[in-house]
């Protein structure tokens, strides 16, 4: 009977535990409670815009010294303004570097401008050019490669070098997406970057283990930003009605909630119900949030994925391409 009882008020605490971590990051420099005697130093990439730009904004909002990062100086001027509007300390620094961090050269001029190593990275640049795949060309895919793959390895690589080098031991976030957990129509360009985006923070996360350096994913659905409304210039319109009941979110939404799940020391951050589902049925042997909680989870997920899947978007495609969609010349 005693060890009955035990054994649920421990299985109580743990679970309690498992979904109510205690904070391991905090951009005030504050850590597990210890307070460091600087504030944390942050780099963002992506940062003239979008979920970039919201993350600058928050971080700053938060007392961290903030360098935001991307290939054209007008858009990061603008941004650095909107980023000083969230200053809360003087001693803040905040400013940009304009450099193309799609190219090892180009992240570790990003690193070097940053004065000292940053304590955390996020990889936010990146973006998409949905459309069906026999009507995209080579260039459409090397760009991909470049634009999203690339960005996210080349500051990756700057930023641990960088941090083994000088005895940081650092965060690097990546950015990848629900379609990086799962495959969609139109997304042929995109999705397998996110893919290997995610597998490359998954392998990071192993070997950086010999550094004391940690890795984080955030995989988002439906950003509202700029490069959202870019995509909808190319994207499929059978993909688009796919995507009539995704969970919408401004980039100040992500970025919270990105932040929330670094300062909680996740390592895969989703946000939403679908990501939630995806997150605990393709996590494999990663960490998840919790053995129990996700363990419940699972099977329902899988339940319910699967029905989605051949019930609804499969159904959705076929129509569409009985509709003539997809068919030679037809528009996008």
């Amino acid at each position: 009977m005693w060890a009955l009882i035990v054994c649920s008020v421990a299985t109580c605490v743990v679970s309690l535990w498992m979904l109510y971590p205690r904070k391991v990051w905090d951009a005030r420099g504050k850590v597990g409670g210890c307070v460091r005697l600087t504030m944390q130093r942050v780099l963002v990439t992506g940062g003239s815009q979008g979920l970039g730009l919201a993350l600058a904004q928050r971080l700053a909002s938060r007392g961290a010294h903030v360098v935001i990062c991307s290939r054209t100086q007008s858009r990061l001027e603008a941004a650095l303004r909107e980023v000083e509007g969230a200053r809360v300390d003087a001693a803040q620094e905040l400013r940009y570097v304009a450099a193309d961090v799609s190219t090892f050269a180009g992240a570790q001029e990003a690193l070097a401008a940053c004065g000292a190593v940053p304590d955390t990275v996020f990889c936010c640049a990146g973006g998409a050019k949905p459309g069906y795949f026999v009507e995209q060309d080579e260039a459409d895919f090397e760009a991909a490669v470049r634009t999203d793959y690339f960005t996210a390895l080349a500051t990756a690589h700057a930023s641990a070098k960088a941090m083994r080098a000088q005895g940081v031991a650092g965060r690097i976030v990546l950015v990848s997406s629900v379609v990086g957990m799962m495959g969609l129509v139109g997304y042929a360009q995109y999705a397998p970057m996110k893919y290997a985006i995610r597998g490359l923070a998954e392998t990071l996360r192993s070997e950086f283990q010999l550094y004391g350096l940690q890795v984080h994913c955030y995989c988002p659905a439906t950003i509202l930003s700029p490069g959202y409304d870019e995509e909808q210039k190319t994207k499929p319109q059978v993909t688009k009605d796919l995507e009539e009941g995704d969970e919408h979110k401004t980039p100040a939404q992500c970025a919270a909630h990105l932040l929330r799940g670094v300062e909680r020391g996740r390592f895969l951050i989703t946000d939403g119900l679908v990501g939630s589902l995806l997150r605990v049925t393709t996590s494999g042997s990663a960490p998840g949030h919790g053995v129990l909680v996700d363990s419940v989870l699972a099977v329902p997920a899988r339940l319910l994925l699967l029905g989605w899947r051949r019930w609804i978007a499969d159904r959705m495609v076929a129509r569409a391409g009985r509709a003539g969609a997809g068919a030679a010349g037809a528009a996008l």
